[in-house]
């Protein structure tokens, strides 16, 4: 959410020496290439509000897994949900 994404934002102008990577995931349902596109497009989505939120596109990067790292089964429609996602990773 917009709200997490601020308090992220907050927290990397106090620590400038941290940098992120962004992982976008989706579930399995489309193909492959689709998948993987839209995995892409939702890392990127963060990636540019955390750019245009002030923070330096040198401190981050973004890549897409499409469906290939899922965290919970895509048999229901709720791990489907779990498996669309995107992960913030924190580093020094």
């Amino acid at each position: 959410s917009n709200s997490e994404l601020d308090e992220l934002t907050e927290y990397l102008k106090e620590h400038s020496e941290l940098r992120v990577k962004v992982a976008g995931h989706t579930d399995n349902t489309g193909g492959s290439k689709l998948n993987q596109q839209l995995s892409e497009n939702r890392a990127k989505s963060v990636y540019d509000y955390l750019a245009a939120k002030g923070i330096e596109s040198g401190r981050l990067s973004y890549e897409g897994f499409g469906a290939s790292k899922h965290i919970v089964s895509n048999i229901s429609e709720e791990g489907r949900k779990q498996n669309r996602r995107v992960e913030v990773v924190v580093m020094k």
